[in-house]
């Protein structure tokens, strides 16, 4: 154990018991890790259902926060230096030496990428958990083409996808990703939202005014070459279900349909970015993150993020999570004083 960095975090002490800020140890680093000085940690909506309700495996006393900005300190990773800037998808499932909402975090190898040292952090660490988790759909479950970046203007004709949810960060990154690599994209947003996500490039926004609208305005779009729900719950499932009635349904969040819907299949993983391919991490790590995140670049439009405060701020903006926060992400700088 070393104390060369003094940490603080915000514990969970056990399920629904309130953010503590006390003490973190930093632990020595494994082969393909690197210590990283965190900027700012965004607050995603696992986080607030991973402290109330039992939706994936997790032990406490544990350190929420799922992806972060930041400097390298140390690193036993050959690929990075102390000094590199850098953006991480944490796995914070994993232990709490990988949580975001601490002043030093853990990060490993394949799941973070080098960035511009003037780079935004503040704007770009809403990217990483939506770019790798929806990267790993597109290409092992949704079997969907990356952008091709030497032309991210391409005519949309490849079929139709249906990103549920365009609004979220998951369905944000997966509208762009879509349009940029050839296919027509619908999607469903409040109408609040629905001028936000046609910016993004959506082709068909069907706004969320009732749920026999919504059945409707899918049917007329059939057929889809790949159905993503980035809302992830039975009854965003049970109106994709009705409206394709047939098919696989991608979530990211586990819900089972009823027996009705038989011939509709929900597929979910769990922490994606463990399984992306090579050429997947080589797509994200070394040249879409790097294009992206370059100062002045409009290739893709960030989610817009609302900074809270530092670590004292984390319990408000997990609550603030779990009431309903959309087409922004709540963001926490935890070495802020």
């Amino acid at each position: 154990m070393t104390e060369k960095f003094a940490n603080n975090a915000a514990w969970i002490r056990a399920k629904r018991e309130p953010v503590v800020i006390d003490h973190a140890p930093t632990p020595e680093l494994a082969e393909h890790q690197v210590r990283i000085k965190v900027a700012y940690t965004a607050i995603n909506p696992l986080d607030a259902k991973l402290q109330f309700f039992d939706v994936l495996p997790i032990k406490f006393p544990a350190i929420l926060g799922l992806e972060v900005t930041g400097r390298v300190v140390e690193s036993h990773c050959p690929n990075f230096s102390v000094g590199d800037t850098v953006l991480a998808s944490l796995d914070a499932l994993s232990g709490p030496q990988y949580g975001g909402f601490q002043k030093y975090t853990i990060a490993q190898m394949g799941h973070m990428a080098k960035i511009s040292d003037d780079a935004d952090l503040l704007k770009v660490v809403t990217s990483p958990v939506a770019l790798f988790t929806t990267v790993y759909f597109f290409t092992k479950e949704l079997h969907l083409d990356l952008p091709d970046l030497s032309n991210l203007s391409p005519t949309p004709s490849k079929g139709t996808v249906l990103v549920y949810s365009g609004s979220s960060a998951t369905g944000a990154a997966a509208i762009q990703l879509a349009v940029q690599a050839g296919y027509k994209v619908v999607t469903t947003s409040s109408s609040r939202n629905a001028d936000y996500v046609r910016s993004l490039g959506a082709h068909v926004v069907i706004e969320r005014t009732s749920e026999d609208h919504i059945i409707s305005a899918l049917k007329a779009e059939l057929p889809y070459i790949a159905v993503y729900d980035n809302f992830g719950t039975v009854d965003t499932g049970n109106v994709i279900a009705q409206a394709i009635g047939k098919g696989t349904i991608i979530t990211l969040v586990p819900y089972n349909l009823p027996s009705k819907f038989s011939d509709v299949v929900v597929k979910f993983q769990a922490t994606p970015e463990r399984h992306l391919s090579p050429s997947a991490k080589k797509f994200l790590i070394e040249d879409y993150f790097p294009l992206i995140t370059k100062p002045g670049s409009t290739v893709f439009k960030f989610q817009p993020g609302q900074l809270l405060g530092g670590l004292d701020q984390v319990q408000a903006g997990l609550n603030e999570q779990l009431k309903g926060v959309s087409a922004k992400k709540l963001i926490i700088a935890p070495n802020q004083v």
